[in-house]
């Protein structure tokens, strides 16, 4: 039972420390011309580099992560709608919702549609 406590405080302390990890990264180009790129500083022509990463879910509200999921689950919805669209397997149609007939869609409407699908992908993802 102790093991488990000490395992589990080690999990949590490498879990809350992944998040404000941090290292320099150098860049340098040797006599031949070639880059290198390394996390140690062998050379005095060495250049530190900013390298931006990902924000970390630690930082963000429960909120704020709730509406990045949203925001995917929405992008990868559009893209298989417009892949299956794109398919062309399917006769595409409508349901009137009053009578529930179905109103097939012309060529025309569907090209309509993937313009549509693709103005919502750029605009969302």
């Amino acid at each position: 039972m102790k093991r488990v406590g000490i395992i589990t405080v080690t999990l949590l302390g490498l879990f809350v420390l992944s998040g404000v990890a941090h290292a320099e990264i150098f860049k340098w180009v040797d006599a031949n011309g070639k880059v290198h790129y390394s996390d140690r500083k062998s050379s005095t022509q060495a250049q530190t580099l900013n390298v931006k990463t990902g924000a970390s879910t630690l930082d963000q509200t429960s909120d704020e992560v709730e509406q990045r999921l949203q925001y995917q689950q929405l992008c990868a919805a559009l893209q298989d709608q417009l892949k299956s669209y794109n398919q062309g397997k399917y006769r595409w149609y409508e349901l009137d919702e009053a009578s529930g007939d179905r109103k097939y869609l012309s060529d025309e409407q569907i090209e309509a549609k993937k313009q549509e699908l693709q103005t919502e992908i750029k605009s969302n993802c």
